[in-house]
């Protein structure tokens, strides 16, 4: 089962009304914008954003081209018809007024060129992990959700904005070929999935985590989660045992789609 917006025989809508794809779009396009429009809505909600910058982005599913967010709406403006549609170099494709965040993109396209089974990356400058950012410390996983994170965590330094391609090389290696999360020293973080859903929950866990891990910190004691117990519990989070007997992959997604419905159903417009 996988956790795109849709019905229960893989994809979801778990009592949320959606609306048709607009007349001449594609059936995989419209619920991709769905599910990313939600997934900004869900981010604003949380408090993640930085006004009208940082960006997710979402693969079109069997193409090469990218959803992502118009430059200068606020997340809770983003709709599904309202995102733009780029090529992998971030050039813009749709016919919108608003233009794109080129240079923030190019962290995106970078991961993406490298990375084919990461369709979704969520980049924030949320505060939480942002300051463990700032400090030298690694990601200790502390928490059950947070073992997800074991040997799965790249770290990056910071180097300045980043305005063009010349960090593409050094963001692919700290990434490698199995992490999907990158902490950004002194600027931020990325988590990345196949898909809204395991972008968004590892988003999710690895603030929740690192919030965890601050406070330990601070207290001046640790419990350490030993990395058998560490690589066990993540395979479970991996293969699916963690959510066993749920109706989809990741229940917690459907739920909050159901929360951001609810608060403001304008996400589908």
């Amino acid at each position: 089962m996988d956790d795109a917006i849709g019905n229960l025989n893989g994809k979801i809508s778990m009592d949320t009304a959606l609306p048709q794809a607009p007349i001449g779009m594609d059936e995989n396009e419209w619920e991709a914008r769905l599910d990313l429009a939600a997934c900004y809505r869900m981010v604003a909600h949380y408090g993640w954003t930085s006004v009208v910058y940082n960006h997710i982005t979402l693969r079109i599913p069997g193409t090469d081209k990218f959803l992502i967010n118009p430059f200068g709406l606020r997340y809770d403006e983003i709709s599904a018809s309202n995102l733009i549609t780029i090529d992998i170099d971030g050039n813009k494709l749709s016919d919108s007024p608003w233009p794109v965040n080129k240079a923030g993109y190019y962290v995106h396209s970078t991961v993406h060129k490298a990375r084919s089974d990461l369709h979704c990356i969520i980049h924030t400058h949320e505060p939480i992990s942002q300051s463990l950012c700032a400090t030298d410390s690694l990601a200790i996983p502390l928490t059950q959700e947070g073992c997800q994170f074991y040997e799965r965590v790249g770290y990056h330094n910071f180097k300045g904005i980043v305005l063009d391609g010349t960090e593409g090389p050094l963001i692919v290696e700290a990434l490698g070929e199995k992490n999907h999360t990158l902490v950004m020293r002194n600027h931020g973080m990325i988590t990345a999935g196949p898909n809204c859903a395991w972008a968004f929950v590892r988003h999710l866990a690895f603030i929740r985590n690192t919030e965890v891990q601050l406070m330990a910190m601070a207290s001046g004691s640790m419990n350490l989660i030993s990395p058998e117990v560490m690589e066990r519990t993540r395979e479970q989070f991996e293969g699916g045992s963690a959510s066993a007997n749920a109706l989809v992959r990741h229940p917690e997604w459907p739920a909050l789609i159901r929360l951001v419905d609810k608060l403001d159903p304008t996400w589908k417009d």
